[in-house]
């Protein structure tokens, strides 16, 4: 008979042990911006034959913890002016955003360096009413879009 020969090897482990010791802690905050925008009920029911002054029509709240500052851009589709839908009728108007005059005839960049913000901020319109007889008949539309980002 052949016997197997088993061989059995023990290894030991040994913590040495020391003056010091360091223990590394880490801990993560994570971006957090958001942007809500609340329309007012006019917004889709402006009165184009009554002159409106600084008439509210949304309230956007911007939030951001970003360490750099965060910036919010501000486009208009038809570059600042209600256009009719089925036509090239237009209709001029101002938009206000924290009561500042926006050009929206190009993309608007506000920057914003605090470390935190949770604000509100009015979006208003103003313009002069024109006689509905003195109009082409249609919806007026624009669309103005509002986009936050960390710097």
């Amino acid at each position: 008979m052949k016997f197997l020969a088993l061989a059995l090897v023990v290894t030991s482990f040994t913590a040495v042990a020391g003056t010091t010791g360091t223990l590394n802690l880490k801990g993560k905050v994570p971006l957090s911006l958001s942007l809500t925008l609340t329309a007012e009920s006019i917004a889709t029911v402006l009165p184009l034959d009554i002159s409106q002054v600084d008439t509210k029509v949304a309230t956007v709240n911007e939030k951001s913890n970003a360490a750099n500052g965060y910036k919010v851009t501000i486009t208009s589709t038809n570059l600042g002016k209600l256009k009719r839908q089925y036509g090239t009728q237009t209709f001029n108007y101002v938009l206000k955003y924290d009561n500042v005059v926006l050009d929206l005839s190009a993309p608007i960049v506000q920057a914003h360096p605090g470390v935190f913000d949770n604000v509100n901020k009015d979006v208003s319109i103003s313009y002069t009413g024109i006689p509905s007889g003195d109009m082409a008949a249609g919806d007026y539309l624009d669309t103005v879009k509002f986009t936050i980002a960390a710097n």
